[in-house]
């Protein structure tokens, strides 16, 4: 998997995943950073161009995979952006409590091995009032595809080097302690087998 992990799927995710469809969705949901930001799973660094660096003050992004690090870094060099990459993954972030405005992650949540524990670090370096933006792929409301999803999901997450089919993301996002008002899942044409992959777009507040 090292090869396949670190060169062939980081190539994969570009192709993929940086379509005008998906890209308009991060636009928007990233127009709503604000302040010191953190971004967890910055993969390639496809979000890199939807910052507002007037808004955001600081962008500090974690990836655990060095093949995408490694093309992240060109990007932000090519960018001339003011981002600090941390090596890592999100279930022990090594940053204080309380200080970052904004969190994001997009295409994020269906690999993590802990989401839980992901977001409970979100939950914790957020400031009071801070909000979690997030772009995510879910459990399909729709019980005959969410069946689907359940017998895929153990080849998906050999082909997305850990990426989950199945996960009732927007409950855990609650469940962590978020304030996440009802969000509706919809399903985005340019995703790789799209009706497998409903997305999400949510921004969940820490009280």
């Amino acid at each position: 998997m090292g090869l396949y992990a670190e060169r062939i799927f980081p190539w994969l995710i570009d192709r993929g995943l940086d379509t005008p469809g998906i890209n308009a969705r991060r636009a928007r949901l990233l127009a709503e950073a604000r302040g010191a930001t953190l971004e967890i799973g910055f993969g390639t660094g496809v979000t890199l161009p939807f910052y507002d660096f007037a808004r955001v003050t600081s962008l500090t992004v974690v990836e655990p995979s060095t093949g995408m690090n490694r093309r992240a870094a060109r990007r932000i060099a090519a960018a001339g952006a003011p981002v600090e990459i941390v090596a890592g993954g999100g279930e022990r972030l090594p940053f204080d409590d309380a200080r970052f405005d904004t969190v994001v992650t997009s295409l994020t949540l269906c690999s993590v091995d802990d989401p839980a524990a992901v977001l409970a670090e979100i939950r914790r370096v957020l400031k009071s009032g801070g909000r979690f933006l997030f772009l995510e792929h879910v459990r399909s409301d729709d019980s005959a595809r969410a069946t689907w999803q359940r017998r895929l999901t153990p080849l998906q997450k050999v082909i997305g080097v850990g990426c989950h089919l199945d996960r009732p993301t927007a409950d855990w996002v609650r469940a962590a302690g978020f304030e996440l008002p009802v969000v509706a899942q919809q399903i985005e044409p340019s995703m790789p087998f799209a009706p497998l992959v409903p997305l999400i777009e949510g921004v969940a507040v820490r009280p």
